[in-house]
């Protein structure tokens, strides 16, 4: 049976689902195409982890995970089948693997928020060796696991190969300072999909409007897909349903966000990250917001968030709108990806699209990846032998998540009321294909910085966040050239 999978989960080409991640080659079933001379699809050869024939001997790897109420070890671990088939699938993966090797593996939970950053660090500095390695979110240590020097260089670890497919490359390459690199992400943890921002439209409320989904999705794959191609649209939904004279929870609106990391995305939207690092570069530290661009991102932000054409519904923080979804009073949501299993019942139809572009002019359609997608890490008191070890277990279980487990996630959406349409699936891989990380937002040391301007700054500005962003820019500086700093201790250490 042959299965594409999408660019959500980063990839170009489809691949049949045939061999192991050991490298076995498939071979072709001649008795199917005897019979029929009609010109047949070839697809490429599933792609070998190339990993050794190893026995590690019963070896339990140790995790320590990062837990709270929307991110937990449920992205990357199954404790048991439960008959769900994603987290069947991961469970399925990890006994394949276990068996591979001979080994096991066991999940410490931080509980809370960050609760685990510091374990980790006592665990160095007592040089107790409690983990083996760490799925962490870098944006919750606020920079300290760069500045504390507690994580090995993951660039030296033994059986990790980068040109593979399954490694996420932007975010391996940005955070690689100094040739060192702290923590990785890859297909290992489907988080780092689940945590991109998207939006979601109300296909009853299009039709009430005289146009249809795919009038929608056309623009997309066109590139009109605009800033002012979304303002135009969602300035035909807003009314006061109510006829009360005021805008609150009972009438009907363009747009829904937070205004917090839903709100930001639209920075990035446009083609920009906030912190640009190169040690090489005359100016090592250069800020992203501050540019021609960004302004006019705010300006015309300011006026869908808060100007008086009232177009867009407030939701609160990690909240669900209060405007509930088949009340068809919202025509689009921004939402992560992961919300789309609290619209699963819903009866009224929906369509998921990418973040607009900032003009056609741009190449993407980007989007923002949460801070709860975390990373893997492994401590840098771990010894020789577990590094190698580790190394052997991530480059097994990424592969084996890039064509076994992700696949089941995307057909998770695709095959059930997650999308309601194939053309759902065609817009998640324009938001797997613009996916951006952003090391600014990871170290800025909380959530009041510059990175975090459209949030802080945007309606007390009234747009004009020139000024804001000046005031924030010089501790942003200080703030990353000391970053820097922290790297360059790893620099020409002998790992």
């Amino acid at each position: 049976m042959k299965r594409t999978l999408s660019l959500l989960i980063a990839m170009l080409v489809s691949l049949p689902l045939l061999a192991s991640c050991g490298g076995a080659d498939a071979e072709t079933d001649a008795a199917d195409t005897a019979a029929d001379t009609t010109p047949v699809e070839t697809e490429p050869e599933r792609l070998s982890d190339d990993l050794p024939e190893t026995d590690l001997g019963g070896w339990t790897m140790r995790f320590l995970s990062h837990a709270d109420h929307l991110s937990t070890e449920d992205t990357f671990y199954a404790y048991e089948l439960t008959g769900e088939v994603v987290n069947d699938a991961m469970y399925q993966r990890d006994i394949a693997t276990k068996e591979r090797f001979n080994c096991d593996f066991s999940i410490v939970t931080g509980g809370s928020w960050a609760a685990d950053i510091p374990m980790l660090t006592n665990s160095v500095k007592a040089g107790s060796r409690d983990y083996d390695v760490c799925f962490l979110l870098p944006f919750a240590s606020n920079g300290s696991v760069i500045m504390d020097g507690v994580l090995y260089n993951m660039l030296e670890v033994d059986h990790i190969n980068f040109e593979k497919p399954w490694w996420h490359t932007d975010m391996n390459n940005q955070y690689t300072l100094y040739d060192y690199l702290p923590f990785v992400s890859s297909d290992y943890l489907i988080s780092s999909y689940q945590y991109s921002n998207a939006l979601i439209f109300n296909k009853q409320m299009a039709i009430d409007h005289g146009m249809s989904a795919g009038d929608l999705y056309a623009m997309v794959r066109e590139g009109t897909w605009t800033f002012d191609a979304f303002e135009e649209l969602i300035s035909q939904f807003t009314s006061d349903s109510d006829g009360d004279g005021a805008f609150t929870v009972n009438d009907t609106y363009g747009f829904a966000s937070n205004m917090g990391y839903h709100a930001i995305t639209w920075g990035y939207a446009a083609g920009n990250v906030s912190v640009h690092l190169d040690p090489e570069a005359d100016t090592p530290v250069k800020l992203g917001w501050g540019n021609e661009r960004f302004y006019d991102t705010c300006v015309w932000l300011y006026d869908i968030l808060y100007g008086g054409s009232n177009l867009t519904f407030e939701i609160g923080w990690d909240k669900e709108c209060d405007i509930k979804w088949d009340e068809n009073r919202v025509f689009i949501q921004a939402i992560w990806l992961a919300d789309l299993e609290r619209f699963r019942e819903c009866e009224s139809d929906y369509g998921v699209l990418p973040y607009a572009k900032f003009d056609e002019g741009q190449d993407k359609y980007y989007t923002y990846v949460d801070a709860r997608a975390g990373s893997l890490a492994i401590p840098i008191d771990a010894d020789p032998e577990t590094i190698s070890n580790v190394g052997l277990i991530l480059e097994a279980q990424s592969c084996a998540s890039y064509y076994d487990t992700l696949p089941v996630y995307t057909d998770s959406i695709q095959n059930s009321r997650y999308a309601r349409d194939a053309e759902t699936v065609e817009m998640i891989e324009y938001i797997g294909a613009g996916r951006r990380w952003d090391i600014g937002y990871s170290f800025s040391g909380g959530d009041s910085t510059y990175v975090w301007a459209i949030y802080r700054h945007l309606k007390s500005s009234g747009g004009q966040i020139v000024s804001s962003l000046e005031k924030l820019a010089q501790p942003m500086e200080k703030r990353f050239t000391e970053i820097l700093e922290a790297y360059e201790q790893f620099s020409g250490m002998e790992w």
